[in-house]
């Protein structure tokens, strides 16, 4: 699945002591979702954190052909609604649920009571995002620098890391086309440069990488600038 946000990024729960995460559940109401059900639409105003507690959900957009186009997925411990509480900003994307799903809830006065309060709530947040924005100028600056299949094989390199299988990657033509900002003609072209050097096969809404070392040397050698590899951060849960 491709993943603009998630690939690298710790959880809120592995960030927070379990102390600090009952305290959070005291403040927030369980919702249960259906698959496809929605949880927010885009335009959305009202304030308030939420946290995936079972189940996942899908962050995206309907395409212009009425298909959604998926920029994320987000698990157990995974929050969002940052801009809503921080910067008083509407939601940027539709967020629906993949298959039965139940998040947390928190509305914005008792989860900023409770952010005042408790400053390493304050810094879990600072640092999941960090690690999103973090990634996000890589990606922007690849998109300057980097031809479309160098771009795309530094991507997939990078999404395969945080895969729970390594060697294959679920995603389609027209999602890479859409976070790319590209044609799907033009990722196919890519897909195809990649595919004819042996490294990548390219599937039904899938794609497989046959040689990571040699797929990432590939890369480096059309790098401008070296490739960063960020450290995971430590768990302060007990």
């Amino acid at each position: 699945m491709i993943d603009l946000l998630q690939h690298g990024s710790p959880s809120l729960i592995d960030l927070i002591s379990d102390e600090l995460w009952r305290q959070l559940q005291a403040i927030g109401t369980v919702e249960r979702y259906q698959d496809g059900q929605m949880i927010h639409l885009r335009g959305d105003e009202k304030p308030g954190i939420t946290v995936v507690l079972d189940g996942r959900v899908m962050i995206g957009l309907q395409g212009s052909e009425g298909t959604f186009l998926t920029s994320s997925v987000m698990g157990r411990g995974q929050c969002f609604g940052e801009f809503t509480l921080f910067a008083g900003l509407p939601r940027t994307h539709d967020i629906s649920a993949i298959g039965e799903t139940q998040v947390l809830q928190i509305k914005g006065k008792p989860f900023l009571a409770l952010f005042n309060a408790e400053p390493s709530l304050s810094h879990a947040l600072l640092t999941i995002n960090v690690y999103r924005t973090h990634g996000l100028l890589e990606f922007l600056d690849d998109l300057r620098r980097l031809p479309l299949p160098v771009h795309v094989a530094k991507f997939l390199l990078s999404m395969s890391e945080s895969a729970s299988n390594k060697k294959e990657i679920q995603c389609n033509q027209e999602v890479l086309a859409f976070n790319f900002g590209v044609s799907r003609i033009s990722i196919g072209k890519a897909l195809k440069k990649l595919e004819a050097t042996g490294l990548i096969e390219v599937g039904y809404g899938k794609i497989a990488i046959t040689d990571h070392p040699q797929l990432r040397r590939w890369v480096e050698q059309r790098c401008p600038v070296s490739a960063l590899r960020a450290s995971r951060v430590n768990s302060t849960s007990q």
